[in-house]
């Protein structure tokens, strides 16, 4: 499964490097998606089965966008620092400037702490073609529980740990909506047990407040 993953991986990665359309709905910062996911597990120590999630992705770049994702289901869930970075990196966008004081210093920090938070998951889109792009993702921090409860005899029946994540996500556009099927690979730093995920975002583009039209107005 591991094989066919990184197969799947490198088809679609050369799939946006060869493409001779490469007009993509021109991304820029504060642009965001705000999507939801059916997801198949595919990850012990209880392995195959459903959950529900949900992903917001800023764009800070024309082909950068830092995510915040959560995932929930019976006896799971994982969840990325992103998800507490991502909307205070969203409120710096409408932020001109920081009063020079203890309390504006206060403010900066913790902007700073936020903003490195969010960049711990990070997306790169790759145009295919004016409606269509590539994302390959990296999460270094995400945080995972999991439960098997008919394997409580078994020292490895709770997983509750940080863990690694890498995979690739389709973006299709139909005008505001963003069909996007994704698939990834994870393992956790303290057991090195690894496992995939497998679903599709449903999600809504929001332009953003910086985002100009075809006639240059905003």
């Amino acid at each position: 499964m591991k094989n066919s993953f990184i197969f799947l991986l490198f088809i679609l990665c050369s799939l946006g490097v060869y493409s001779q359309d490469s007009k993509l709905n021109s991304h820029s910062p504060g642009q965001s998606i705000l999507s939801f996911s059916p997801t198949l597990l595919l990850t012990p120590p209880n392995y195959m089965h459903l959950a529900g999630g949900a992903k917001f992705q800023l764009f800070i770049s024309k082909r950068f966008s830092i995510d915040g994702d959560l995932m929930i289901s019976k006896d799971y869930f994982h969840v990325s620092p992103a998800v507490i970075g991502v909307p205070i990196v969203l409120l710096a966008f409408n932020r001109k400037e920081v009063e020079v004081n203890k309390d504006g210093l206060i403010i900066f920090l913790f902007g700073v702490v936020s903003v490195i938070l969010s960049v711990e998951h990070l997306s790169y889109h790759i145009p295919v073609s004016g409606s269509l792009d590539i994302s390959p993702f990296v999460s270094f921090l995400r945080y995972k529980y999991a439960y098997d409860p008919e394997m409580e005899t078994d020292p490895f029946s709770v997983t509750d740990q940080l863990t690694f994540a890498s995979g690739v996500q389709l973006n299709k556009y139909f005008g505001k909506f963003v069909f996007s099927p994704y698939a990834e690979y994870n393992v956790g730093y303290k057991d090195h047990r690894s496992g995939f995920n497998v679903g599709v975002y449903l999600g809504y583009f929001f332009d953003g407040r910086y985002l100009k039209t075809k006639s240059g107005q905003q």
